[in-house]
């Protein structure tokens, strides 16, 4: 206090009062004084500080009773405000923070309480700022530390939490049920598309392979003025269409005479009689070595025929069976009545 000088430290303001009146505002460094008659009245640090808000109770919009604290950011801009506008500039900024947070809280209802957090420590910063910068003291930030709720309070928040998760899972369990549903929907009808495609383009190629088909058949036919592979293509397809009868019918196919010979006419007797003799599991007699000589005709084959089915007749009703029935439908066909 006697000393000539004053050494103010970095970030830092000192207020200098001479008999009692403001002087200067000392700056950081070496400040002379006048002792005795000049004094150092007060100290202020120019560094960002915080102080922690009590805690303190809050109703909300809803009447629902809260415990909130929270802490404050704060530096001062201007010592000689500080220093003459308020007497304890700490306390009544701590105060201003609790009255603008009760304030804030009771514009809310519970549920928002814990969402707008963010808005909450928005709006109290403003609040106190506005109210400490004639203090010389400059708001930096608020952040709520903490909210409790009262137990009953917290118990029906948390099962009220519970339930909305629980419905979100069961929504989200749907959507996929729903979507997998869908994606299934539509691959059956891409497939049955595909589908119908493939089989529509099979036709496309099997009609055109016949249309080319004929055009060469024609142009052959063409070509080949005695049609020798018509007639041989004729020829195979009417052997096999044939062999495919005696399979799967009860017609006995005999071809029809020939006008080349009695070698042709005794050839196709014989294979008839054969295919009869078969029929009638070998109990005919074999004609075969009788269709010789002179050609046979039709009428004579037609005798014997019936003699053998006389004999099958007599036979059966001796033996207690029902005799087998064939009948000529034309000059080609032995076919059975059965």
């Amino acid at each position: 206090m006697l000393l000539p000088w004053v050494l103010v430290p970095q970030q830092n303001r000192f207020i200098l009062e001479r008999f009692g009146r403001f002087s200067k505002v000392l700056k950081p460094g070496l400040n002379f004084k006048i002792p005795v008659l000049d004094m150092v009245a007060y100290k202020h640090s120019l560094k960002e500080q915080v102080i922690n808000v009590d805690s303190q109770n809050a109703i909300t919009r809803d009447n629902v009773k809260l415990r909130i604290d929270g802490v404050l950011y704060y530096k001062f801009f201007d010592p000689w405000k500080a220093s003459y506008n308020v007497k304890n500039p700490i306390t009544a900024l701590s105060l201003l923070a609790q009255t603008s947070m009760r304030s804030e809280i009771g514009k809310i209802d519970l549920d928002r309480t814990f969402e707008e957090r963010e808005t909450l420590n928005a709006k109290i910063r403003v609040t106190v700022g506005h109210a400490s910068e004639m203090w010389g003291i400059e708001c930096m930030r608020y952040e709520i530390k903490d909210i409790s709720p009262p137990e009953q309070i917290r118990r029906s928040m948390e099962l009220q939490a519970e339930s909305e998760r629980i419905k979100r899972s069961k929504i989200l369990n749907s959507e996929g049920e729903r979507q997998a549903l869908i994606n299934i929907a539509e691959g059956d009808k891409s497939a049955a598309v595909l589908e119908g495609e493939g089989v529509a383009t099979k036709i496309m190629q099997e009609a055109r392979a016949i249309v080319e088909a004929l055009e060469n058949i024609a142009q052959a036919i063409e070509k080949d003025e005695k049609m020798v592979a018509l007639k041989l293509k004729l020829t195979e397809r009417y052997l096999e269409t044939m062999a495919d009868i005696l399979d799967k019918s009860k017609l006995i196919v005999i071809p029809p005479s020939s006008q080349n010979g009695n070698s042709d006419m005794t050839r196709q007797i014989a294979l008839g009689l054969n295919l009869y003799k078969n029929i009638m599991d070998g109990s005919g007699m074999n004609f075969s070595s009788m269709a010789t000589g002179s050609d046979q005709t039709y009428q004579e084959l037609n005798k014997k025929l019936e003699s053998l089915k006389e004999e099958r007749r007599k036979t059966n009703d001796r033996s207690g069976r029902s005799s087998d029935k064939y009948e000529f439908m034309d000059d080609k066909i032995l076919y059975s009545t059965e």
